[in-house]
């Protein structure tokens, strides 16, 4: 049963993540990035905040003093790598590369987990990992040339930092994943371990004071959040792209995570790129090459590799 609501949950996910990619794709092409990250933060926190306390019918002092120190440092760490700085380069690569190249870097997610998870979560890989993550990178290069005409001519050095900053969004992404999972196998002080949606506000939480706390002597932070609320233009997608994205999508995400192997919930997460290309497609925003299709089912046939490393690897070690 746990099985199945955390397969639920991660398609879930999936769908939220996909609808957030979009429209904080195009919040980061009419506003600075960072701004956009910070702001969207600032609303799901105050959103969380509210959802939390509805439906655990509680006080705001209980969402602090519940959790116990351990929690709040892992997935405070969580929330700082995975939120704050994940997510700024990965609205940063939006800006560049726009969503469809953008997301299909997302296959670089389960491989971090994957070594965050050796060091933390006590897993290990073996040589047929090693080949998935070959497998998912080639895949990544060959959707890149073949789609290539879907998409505006970057020259080197933007081309090179929107690679850059989407591998780097991806990598903590998965990393911040690590984390989290550390904290939510912990009990509160009632003995009991803290709920997706409470855990995904002590990420939020932590989040927001780290990049407020980045920001506020670099840039009027009231007039960002003012420029971006009173102006319809900039505030629609954001708080389409916050609802869709850190609320309900990082919220289902915990619970997955919770449910079902972390593994399998982020190999689930990784169909992301397939995802957003397939919806652009039928929106009519963007043309599909044959060969991207194969590239893109290329790249997610290596994330499985490296997923099921264990399965594939006892597989053939029983038949020869």
């Amino acid at each position: 049963m746990n099985q199945t609501t955390g397969i639920i949950a991660a398609l879930i996910t999936l769908g939220c993540w996909t609808i957030g990619t979009f429209s904080f794709t195009k919040a980061a092409k009419l506003y600075a990035p960072v701004s956009v990250n910070r702001v969207r933060l600032l609303y799901a926190l105050i959103l969380l905040s509210l959802i939390t306390c509805i439906i655990y019918q509680t006080n705001p002092l209980v969402l602090f003093s519940k959790p116990v120190a351990m929690q709040w440092i892992w997935l405070g760490i969580s929330g700082i790598i995975g939120l704050s700085i994940g997510d700024h380069f990965a609205f940063t690569a939006f800006k560049i590369l726009g969503s469809s190249r953008t997301s299909l870097f997302n296959t670089f997610a389960p491989a971090a987990a994957l070594v965050g998870g050796i060091f933390l979560l006590n897993e290990n890989i073996n040589f047929i990992g090693v080949i998935g993550m070959f497998i998912s990178i080639i895949g990544i290069a060959w959707f890149i040339k073949s789609n290539a005409h879907n998409h505006e001519e970057l020259d080197k050095k933007h081309l090179l930092k929107g690679v850059a900053y989407a591998v780097l969004g991806a990598v903590c992404q998965g990393i911040g994943l690590v984390f989290a999972k550390k904290g939510l196998v912990l009990f509160d002080a009632n003995g009991q371990a803290l709920s997706p949606v409470h855990a995904t506000w002590i990420r939020m939480f932590v989040g927001v004071v780290f990049i407020y706390a980045m920001g506020i002597f670099k840039v009027n932070v009231w007039k960002e959040l003012k420029d971006i609320s009173t102006n319809k233009v900039f505030f629609k997608p954001i708080i389409t792209g916050t609802i869709f994205g850190p609320v309900l999508g990082v919220s289902m995400s915990m619970l997955a995570a919770s449910m079902m192997n972390v593994s399998i919930a982020q190999t689930i997460f990784s169909f992301l790129p397939i995802s957003v290309i397939l919806t652009a497609f039928f929106l009519g925003k963007e043309t599909i090459k044959l060969q991207s299709i194969f590239a893109a089912l290329l790249s997610i046939c290596g994330v499985f590799v490296l997923m099921w490393r264990v399965e594939i690897f006892g597989f053939f070690t029983n038949i020869i």
